[in-house]
């Protein structure tokens, strides 16, 4: 199949079919948005996904049914060498998006949707049914010594991506690509079915005081996970003033420790989030893409701590080092206070709104949706 990349003609509330990939929480939250957008037009919305991003799913659109689909259930290091490891992979993630697509074709057969939207679902289209695709990485970031070789792998995204009548980028245009992600979305010979969505965040600003001193978020695949909230919990008392400390296990949201200066929780819904971005002065958090989103969103500082191994989340925090938009140490580097001190020199980035625009404009001028 080679979808036209053009619209079709408007379409009005009907049934989406909307999947995500279970890769962290990232692509779940940066598609609330839209989410909750097809839902308030009317849309009848089937969730797609799996693991904790489906927990997070159903915990946040309780009103939706649901599929579980297949997992790709990538296997992440401790170490250094994860890019050979997903390279031995690669077998099993071929015969997971075949998985996918006979997934889709089964969800299409008994659902009937009108729209699909797939955020990173290789497998997740369908020839009788518009189908669009959501990712900011057009080109994988490789290690130094490699990236001369980065059209190759880039070739599988275009394969793909051919089976899809859009693939909206979720960034806005940059001098080398796209803002956020630099050269990772920049645009190949066949633009016309590329288009820049602008930003998308699950949390949005608004006014009151900035009673919180620091807000860590720990996110991102195991066993990494677990690596740096031990090295939070090592060093978070002695940062002064009021934190709050959130592990990112959607599981369940239990406030594991309650004391006057320091709160730690499991998890908290997007709600209590965005009320957290916005009371915090400062945040410590992975640089993965969509909390750069919503750092942008909201207009906060940060520490980003990429997670060992991803060269996605290293090109991303140099990126912003570069330019000197926000301040990142490596996870083996990290001293809490030491590096706080230094990350709070630096400004950030501030799009009051983006989120609100960006939806409006995927849905008018992309999906065409009246």
């Amino acid at each position: 199949m080679d979808s036209s990349a053009g619209a079709g003609s408007a379409m009005s509330a009907g049934r989406v079919f909307y999947a995500t990939l279970n890769m962290g929480l990232g692509h779940a939250t940066r598609s609330l948005p839209l989410m909750r957008e097809f839902r308030d037009q009317g849309w009848e919305v089937l969730l797609g996904s799996s693991g904790r991003s489906l927990a997070f799913l159903r915990r946040e659109l309780p009103e939706c049914p649901y599929v579980q689909t297949p997992d790709y259930a990538i296997e992440y290091s401790r170490g250094e060498g994860l890019l050979l490891k997903l390279a031995l992979q690669a077998p099993r993630l071929a015969r997971m998006i075949r998985a996918e697509n006979r997934c889709c074709r089964r969800v299409v057969a008994e659902f009937k949707p009108d729209l699909i939207v797939s955020d990173h679902c290789y497998g997740m289209y369908h020839p009788q049914v518009p189908s669009y695709f959501i990712s900011h990485q057009i080109y994988f970031a490789l290690p130094p010594a490699l990236e001369r070789l980065e059209g190759l792998p880039a070739q599988l995204n275009f394969h793909y991506h051919r089976q899809y009548r859009r693939v909206i980028i979720p960034d806005l245009p940059g001098p080398r690509g796209g803002l956020l992600s630099g050269k990772l979305s920049r645009l190949p010979h066949d633009r016309n079915r590329y288009v820049y969505g602008g930003l998308l965040s699950s949390v949005c600003k608004y006014s009151g005081d900035e009673s919180l001193d620091l807000l860590v978020t720990i996110s991102g695949p195991e066993p990494q996970r677990t690596l740096l909230e031990e090295k939070i919990l090592a060093g978070i008392d002695r940062v002064p003033g009021r934190k709050v400390v959130v592990l990112g296990k959607s599981e369940s949201a239990d406030l594991l420790l309650d004391r006057p200066d320091l709160k730690i929780y499991a998890h908290l819904p997007r709600e209590t989030m965005s009320r957290l971005f916005n009371q915090a002065r400062m945040v410590v958090s992975r640089p993965g893409y969509s909390t750069l989103m919503e750092l942008a969103e909201l207009g906060k500082p940060a520490l980003l701590i990429p997670t060992p191994g991803q060269t996605e989340q290293t090109y991303l925090a140099e990126y912003m080092l570069e330019n000197r938009w926000f301040y990142s140490v490596s996870q083996a580097q990290l001293e809490l206070p030491r590096d706080l001190e230094t990350a709070r020199q630096y400004p950030g980035l501030f799009y009051p709104e983006i989120t609100r625009h960006s939806v409006r404009t995927i849905f008018e001028n992309v999906l065409n949706i009246t």
